[in-house]
């Protein structure tokens, strides 16, 4: 219930009641990486950059990291897992056009993605593509590429969203 509290201080941008928040979250739990993650997106998405960097040298101090999302996805009996940023696949680069073509079409609907909390330190075309090439939207990718039209695509993640 904490974390959800805390999420949702980012979503309306409440400083004051997120940093009370996360302060009961690392009473339970200091070692908790998601906690501190929470916490740095809050900061993040009120541009204040040097809170995230200092939140990040906490938990680089400490040994705290952030676990990498990883996404799965089962195509015709087999099963194909996916990183953030991941080239490994035989079909790497048509699953990196299918991207490109998909996002084009959602930026053509009118969609915007929400950059306010990526890194703050490099260009927003980046940003854009950093976001743009997580694990699930790469299982997704290689879904629509290798199922038939109408089949329902399944992605299973090792981080809640």
């Amino acid at each position: 219930v904490w974390g959800c509290l805390l999420a949702a201080c980012r979503i309306h941008t409440n400083v004051d009641l997120g940093e009370r928040v996360a302060k009961s979250l690392f009473e339970l739990d200091s070692k908790n990486a998601s906690y501190y993650v929470l916490l740095s997106n809050l900061y993040a998405a009120c541009s204040r950059w040097d809170d995230v960097k200092r939140v990040r040298k906490i938990m680089k101090d400490q040994g705290i990291q952030k676990m990498p999302g990883s996404s799965w996805i089962e195509v015709n009996g087999k099963v194909y897992a996916f990183l953030v940023g991941d080239k490994s696949h035989p079909q790497s680069e048509k699953i990196y056009d299918m991207l490109e073509k998909l996002f084009g079409k959602m930026m053509d609907a009118g969609y915007v993605p929400e950059i306010d909390f990526a890194l703050h330190d490099v260009e927003e075309e980046q940003k854009e593509n950093i976001l743009g090439h997580h694990s699930e939207k790469l299982a997704i990718a290689f879904g629509l590429m290798n199922t038939s039209c109408g089949t329902t695509i399944r992605i299973t993640k090792n981080l809640r969203v």
